[in-house]
């Protein structure tokens, strides 16, 4: 199987695997980060920032996967290669917040609240004709960082764009 293929597959599998679950379970709000911030306490400047950079992350997905561009996939898996290090200390990040929020349910409502933020993300993409050249541009924006740049960095490239 090609690399672009297996990656997004390997992405796929947790929001496949979850989606029934979520919908069943009582969970955090609406993926909108100012609502789950009610509903799991107050975060510190680290964990928003994990939340705002999960957000783009799978704002990002979701236009490789449903605008039908194929350089968006291509970008995305680039994405996800060069900045893996930053992916996996912002997993770890969303994993300490549900897990100190919600014990030993706390890899289920973070698997919910993922779940939800690729759902509203491909409502947004059907919904509005600009998602998808604005996930372009956020995906340029990004990929135009060094290979060390951070979450925080990251945000603010596709913010400005």
């Amino acid at each position: 199987m090609p690399l672009k293929v297996t990656i997004a597959a390997v992405l796929l599998l947790p929001f496949l695997g979850t989606a029934a679950t979520a919908a069943q379970s009582p969970g955090p709000g609406p993926a909108s980060t100012g609502i789950l911030v009610t509903t799991i306490g107050t975060l510190s400047a680290k964990e928003k920032e994990a939340m705002a950079f999960r957000r783009l992350q799978t704002e990002l997905m979701v236009a490789a996967l449903s605008c039908g561009r194929h350089e968006y996939r291509s970008k995305y898996n680039t994405f996800v290669l060069r900045y893996r290090p930053a992916l996996r200390r912002n997993g770890r990040t969303l994993h300490a917040i549900f897990k100190r929020n919600f014990g030993n349910g706390g890899k289920r409502r973070l698997e919910g609240y993922v779940t939800r933020l690729a759902n509203e993300a491909s409502v947004r993409s059907m919904q509005r004709s600009e998602f998808c050249a604005a996930a372009g541009r956020k995906l340029d924006a990004v990929l135009a960082a060094s290979r060390s740049a951070t979450a925080r960095g990251l945000l603010r490239r596709a913010q400005n764009h």
